[in-house]
């Protein structure tokens, strides 16, 4: 027997302990089953459970107990990622609180060994946070994507892209972050808009003369100015192209040049040209063989510049750059203007274009052999609309920055031999007094020599070699993912039986970090894409729509959830509002309505058994039931699993999660049980305690995948009823459609009784007719058949609409002061004289109808506001919508309430 109440913490560390115990998720090779396979996205490992990990996992967990329960060998793959930016950022800050110690305090030998060490120590501790979530992952074999078998991938992959010569160290203008201290990929780097200035700086001609103005964001970079572009076609400048003017307090000459890049409408018309801190600028620069001048280092100092400037931050230099430019009569005009600045997506300092000696992967062979999988739908996006933005990315893709410099990572498998590459490498001495290569060029004659261990130089035999210092981006070993967890390079018998995986679930945001060039790796690797679908999840917000962040304070922690209402509640609270395609709102206030299922899933459950109590098992379902409500429930309950099982399968959870929640409380626990309680007694007892038994046990199975602790919890409770159980409700089958049991006209019959007796209620809530007081009801139907189902069982009307009489007919006349409800061709009659006090009842409607009709005219204002529409969270604009309707709904009801009374 259940205890009295339900107590999720307790009941969830049982379960979870039983399950870790007892290896219930270890998922071993099957040649008879078809595999099932989910490779997670592997968490930072400095990562904490966040909301984001509270859907992406729900969904996963939900899929693989599903596919589990329909047959198939489903292993979910779990891991982590060494997230090289993130934890190096996180490991310094520790060492700077702890210790005062910076990471060249250590060197880099040491530093990489203190976060070897702090790994090993508590580098998966976010899986312990999502065992708390009940997610079917096998701790015993957690992957990292530094680990020996990840290395080994890793390494094989770069010898491969080197060989093919996909991989090249080139010379290019990157991003830079300075905080970081690395180099990013394209799109590693976030856009926001900033509201900034725009400065108008006035260049004089060579002779000192009037010359031309120019409107720019970055004035602090007018020292690193080669040239003054403008629209070749602009009548405003035609005179004076090929003429030179002077740089602002420098007195620097440089030419004014014609370029169709110019966009004659912005600012000016005339643009200052800064090959070495701007793309569009280096490539102008490069089809006019303009000087590139550096004026801000790597840390974001200014260099190569006037003394007074020299070494100053480059946001300071703006500030004293644009004061004696005002002093000098040489600032025109400032004015606010609100631009795109690009920021790193890890510590969002202001990138820095940066001319940069790097490694690059060539990406156009990659690129094309995904873009055809991707438009033959070998990989198939849900929602579908993602795979255009996809195409076109694919379509327009850059060479992929792979170099990192920074220390955690995966370095580079590439080394020089310091005799040979003498002249490209340069060494500088750390704080350790340990000399280190710093920076290798090719251009000076760097030669590399690939290999994952040491080599011995193969030019001249030297063993004096040395590895590049930087490491490979993060994405690149991620990249491998899919094959990596399973062993590759080697052929290994996982890799032949779970590779290519059957889904990826992950969040739209790092579609084109993460899912297009696994992709891409995956075909180029194993001639096979690494998954056939793509299910990507949407943002969980807060409850206005805005991102959660600390910086906002909006931040929902889901153990904090978890330790409040339960693990299920949180989980079916995320599910029942994933819809494909949509972010998730989500407040606290989500999740009461799941925490109050689960009560009511677990009450209706205890209740059962107590009315069960001395019937011995195992019980069946009644193979044929007489009554009506045991045919109807049987059905409902067969199309019910029919229908949540058709929605996963298309990935609709909160269509699922609907199905079952309805079909659980409304269905089975507001209408079976209450028209099963009068057969509790007497001959009927054991068929109809079997039918709730079974219903009861197969919807707990239903509900498992999404609702993992409570339904184990209840049904180790019922087994005894219940023949040919398993031990846990994951290796039980998923509950399978049977066209024997669909009755379509019980489930009619009943809809009829249901409707009925629906408007009887909604009447007695109209009116505020007191839930106990017994009273006269009047039902007219002309359809005989549907007059003959209401005679016939008429008890369940006036048992569950709580009627001392029913007077039933096909010409009954409506009575004076008589509250009236419509179901089909049957009309309902409520005489309201001694239930109400008309008065009283006509003034309360008043009232109510007085406040609805002016939360109308607020909604219609707050629509009609243009700005509000236009500029409003979307979700607050659909909101509103969405109340507007209901109010109307509402005030139509009370008008035609009234209209009863009269």
């Amino acid at each position: 027997m259940l205890q009295k109440a339900y107590e999720p913490k307790e009941v969830e560390q049982k379960i979870s302990k039983l399950w870790q115990e007892k290896h219930v998720f270890k998922a071993e090779i099957d040649e008879n089953k078809k595999p099932y396979v989910i490779v997670i996205p592997p968490p930072n490992i400095t990562g904490a459970l966040h909301m984001g990990h509270g859907l992406n996992n729900t969904l996963q967990d939900t899929l693989i107990r599903f596919h589990r329960m329909n047959g198939e060998c489903a292993n979910w793959v779990p891991g982590t990622d060494h997230g090289g930016i993130a934890t190096q950022n996180v490991i310094e800050k520790k060492l700077s609180k702890e210790q005062k110690l910076s990471r060249h305090d250590l060197g880099r030998e040491k530093f990489v060994q203190t976060v070897w060490d702090w790994y090993k120590e508590c580098g998966n501790a976010i899986y312990n946070q999502f065992e708390k979530m009940g997610w079917a992952l096998d701790q015993s074999n957690i992957r990292f994507t530094m680990d020996e078998d990840r290395a080994k991938s890793v390494y094989a992959s770069f010898k491969n892209l080197w060989d093919k010569k996909y991989i090249y160290r080139g010379k290019r203008m990157i991003n830079w972050c300075v905080r970081c201290s690395t180099a990013l990929s394209d799109i590693e780097v976030e856009h926001e808009q900033h509201a900034g200035k725009l400065w108008h700086l006035h260049y004089k001609m060579e002779d000192g003369s009037d010359g031309i103005v120019i409107a720019t964001t970055r004035p602090e970079t007018i020292f690193a100015d080669a040239a003054i572009a403008v629209n070749p076609k602009d009548d405003r400048y035609k005179n004076v192209i090929g003429k030179k003017v002077q740089i602002p307090l420098t007195g620097r000459l440089i030419p004014i040049i014609a370029d169709e890049a110019v966009e004659t409408d912005f600012g000016t018309g005339a643009l200052k040209i800064t090959p070495a801190h701007d793309p569009v600028d280096y490539e102008v620069g490069q089809r006019h063989n303009l000087e590139i001048i550096c004026v801000i280092s790597d840390k974001g100092k200014m260099i190569n510049l006037p003394e007074k400037y020299l070494g100053i931050d480059r946001d300071l230099c703006r500030k004293e750059t644009v004061k004696d430019l005002d002093a000098a009569g040489l600032l025109v005009k400032e004015e606010k203007y609100n631009n795109a600045v690009s920021t790193c997506y890890r510590c969002h300092s202001a990138i820095e274009p940066y001319l940069s000696e790097q490694w690059f992967v060539k990406m156009d062979d990659l690129a094309r052999n995904a873009l055809k999988a991707v438009e033959n739908d070998e990989v198939k996006f849900h929602p579908a609309n993602w795979k255009g933005p996809l195409t076109n990315w694919l379509k327009n893709i850059q060479d992929w920055c792979i170099s990192r410099q920074i220390w955690w990572g995966h370095r580079i498998p590439v080394w020089y031999c310091r005799h040979c590459s003498e002249k490209g490498l340069t060494f500088t001495t750390d704080k350790q007094g340990k000399e280190q290569l710093s920076k290798v060029s090719f251009e000076d004659g760097a030669k590399p020599i690939v290999s994952f261990t040491k080599p011995v130089c193969p030019h001249c035999s030297s063993h004096d070699t040395v590895q590049d210092p930087d490491v490979l981006d993060t994405w690149f070993s991620s990249a491998l993912w899919p094959m990596s967890v399973f062993g590759w390079p080697e052929q290994t018998k996982d890799l032949k039986y779970y590779y290519p995986t059957s889904i990826l679930v992950t969040g739209y945001e790092i579609i084109y970090l993460w899912v297009a060039r696994m992709i891409m790796m995956g075909l180029e690797f194993e001639g096979k894409v690494p998954f056939k679908d793509v299910l990507l999840n949407g943002i969980v917000r807060d409850k206005t729509g805005k991102k959660m962040s600390k910086s906002l304070g909006n931040v929902v922690d889901p153990l904090d959830l978890t330790q409040k209402y339960g693990a299920d509640a949180v989980r079916f609270s995320l599910l029942s509002q994933s819809v494909l395609g949509k972010d998730i709102p989500y407040g606290e206030e989500s999740i009461i309505g799941a925490r109050n299922f689960c009560n009511k899933i677990y009450n209706a459950s205890r209740f059962i058994q107590m009315n069960g109590e001395g019937i011995e098992g195992p019980l069946q379902l009644p193979t044929n039931p007489k009554e009506l409500c045991d045919r109807w429930i049987i059905s409902r309950y067969n199309g019910a699993m029919k229908q949540a099982a058709d929605e996963i399968k298309k990935y609709n959870m909160a269509a699922a999660a609907d199905t079952l929640y309805h079909f659980l409380w409304g269905d089975f626990c507001d209408w079976y049980i209450e028209l099963a309680k009068q057969r509790f007694e007497g001959e009927g007892r054991k068929e109809v305690i079997s039918i709730l038994i079974n219903i009861l046990y197969g919807t707990l199975k239903a509900l498992h995948p999404m609702m993992p602790f409570i339904t184990e919890e209840i049904a180790m409770s019922l087994k005894k009823y219940i023949k040919g159980h398993k031990e846990f409700l994951i290796e039980e089958d998923y509950p399978a459609f049977n066209p024997a049991l669909e009755d379509k006209t019980a489930e009619a019959e009943m809809a009829l009784l249901q409707g009925v007796t629906g408007q009887i209620r909604t009447i007695r809530a109209q009116f505020n007719v007191p839930p106990g007081l017994k009273i006269k009801v009047l039902l007219n139907t002309p359809d005989e058949k549907d007059l003959a189902v209401i005679r016939k069982y008429q008890n369940y009307i006036t048992s569950m609409a709580k009627i001392e009489t029913l007077q039933t007919g096909s010409d009954i006349a409506k009575p004076k002061q008589t509250a009236t409800g419509v179901y089909g061709t049957a009309t309902v009659y409520i005489p309201l004289e001694g239930l109400i006090d008309f008065d009283k009842e006509k003034a309360r409607l008043d009232k109510e109808l007085a406040v609805i009709e002016n939360g109308i005219n607020n909604r219609k204002r707050m629509l009609g506001n243009e700005n509000f529409v236009k500029n409003a969270p979307k979700e607050q604009v659909e909101k509103a919508k969405g109340e507007l309707e209901q109010m109307l709904l509402k005030a139509q009801q009370i008008k035609a309430a009234k209209e009863d009374l009269n």
